[in-house]
């Protein structure tokens, strides 16, 4: 299938209710005419394991690999900063952290609040509702991502962020949130598929450690909302909250939990305690969803042979993978259309395996030319790429 590629602006604001929802690293653009098909990433939960601690080595491994497979858009499911207990100028730093490696993956990326991101530590303040105001917490979160929670359209598809964590609602969906939800699944039934996330999870996983139990219970009216969705395209409903992954699916509808961003994990990695994020695509024939791992993708520099520049394209993961994002110096080969690509894997007797790889862009300009390839790295090879005039 075709697949569109996001425009790279410095942000944006995508627009398909009357809640418009900002993305940092990228502005979200249509997809061109006749174009069927979508890619997106889902993560969440890289907040570091204390306070003033950094953010985990592998949140950067996974927005690296982002960058490689070059998705449509991110969807992140919260607790991408500590958050708790900070004050207004932590918060921003924390903030400006994440971005700095969000952008990294050169797409836009959508955030659903997460309790590290909005929180209160007073119970007394939610006594009486002329006492509420809006923590400095929110405040900052809406800064940086628009509203707490809304929608947007990606194709054919319709995509809602929930906020999970509303100051003296936390864990449910009610009042004028879910009198907005229902209007919104309304005016986007005919959508060919609606996605759903938020922090949260619908259904906690039966397999995390007992004590991390006890503080992450599932959604508080999670069967009011499921009975919602079933009356609509909702095809899948991704959250964190729980750091492992977990995947059981009711009356046709997938909920996720992907919490496996780089916090400290609630289970051992055979009950779904290890780092990862899912790649999605929605074509014609229905959704995939595919869990990767960090550390196992990567683009290697193998110099120059035979008169080509070469390069290693290493997908150890268990799937295939597509990528739209290997880019390149491109200088000391020529100019941009003098440029031939093509993979050279073999098998051990020497016959070529047939690997397409695409030009998907190519800038020249005094500093010389960059390329960005495009390819299906398939699962447990490393394709061997040349470069030549």
């Amino acid at each position: 299938m075709t697949l569109s590629c996001a425009a790279l602006l410095l942000a944006g604001a995508a627009r398909a209710s009357d809640r418009a929802l900002t993305s940092i690293g990228g502005r979200l653009m249509p997809q061109p005419p006749g174009d069927a098909g979508l890619l997106f990433v889902v993560g969440g939960d890289n907040r570091p394991t204390g306070k003033g601690a950094p953010i985990p080595r592998v949140t950067r491994t996974i927005f690296d690999e982002i960058g490689l497979i070059r998705p449509d858009f991110v969807v992140w499911t919260g607790d991408a900063l500590y958050g708790y207990g900070d004050t207004p100028a932590e918060l921003a730093r924390e903030y400006q952290q994440f971005e700095s490696l969000a952008v990294k993956a050169g797409v836009p990326l959508f955030n659903a609040p997460g309790n590290h991101e909005i929180h209160r530590t007073d119970d007394s303040l939610c006594s009486s509702p002329q006492s509420i105001a809006a923590p400095d917490s929110e405040t900052q979160f809406v800064r940086h991502f628009g509203n707490l929670y809304g929608s947007f359209d990606a194709g054919r598809a319709h995509f809602i962020a929930l906020n999970t964590a509303a100051f003296c609602h936390e864990d449910k969906i009610d009042g004028a949130q879910l009198e907005w939800l229902k209007r919104d699944l309304e005016a986007n039934k005919n959508a060919a598929a609606i996605f759903v996330f938020g922090h949260t999870e619908w259904f906690s996983s039966p397999q995390i450690d007992a004590p991390a139990a006890n503080g992450h219970e599932a959604l508080r009216n999670r069967d009011e909302l499921h009975a919602l969705f079933r009356k609509y395209p909702v095809k899948a409903v991704f959250s964190g909250h729980e750091h492992l992954y977990w995947r059981e699916s009711h009356d046709g509808i997938d909920y996720f939990i992907a919490g496996g961003g780089g916090a400290p994990l609630y289970a051992s990695p055979d009950r779904g305690g290890f780092s990862h994020y899912i790649v999605v695509q929605l074509s014609d024939g229905g959704v995939a969803y595919d869990v990767v791992q960090p550390g196992h993708l990567s683009v290697e520099d193998a110099g120059r042979a035979a008169g080509a520049k070469k390069i290693w394209v290493v997908n150890s993961n268990d799937a295939d993978i597509r990528l739209r994002g290997v880019s390149l110096d491109a200088s000391r080969i020529g100019p941009c259309p003098a440029i031939r690509v093509r993979s050279d894997l073999r098998r051990r007797d020497g016959t070529p395996v047939p690997i397409p790889v695409s030009k998907l862009s190519c800038s020249s300009s005094k500093g010389g030319s960059r390329l960005r390839l495009g390819l299906i790295a398939p699962a447990g090879t490393s394709v061997p790429i040349l470069l030549q005039k």
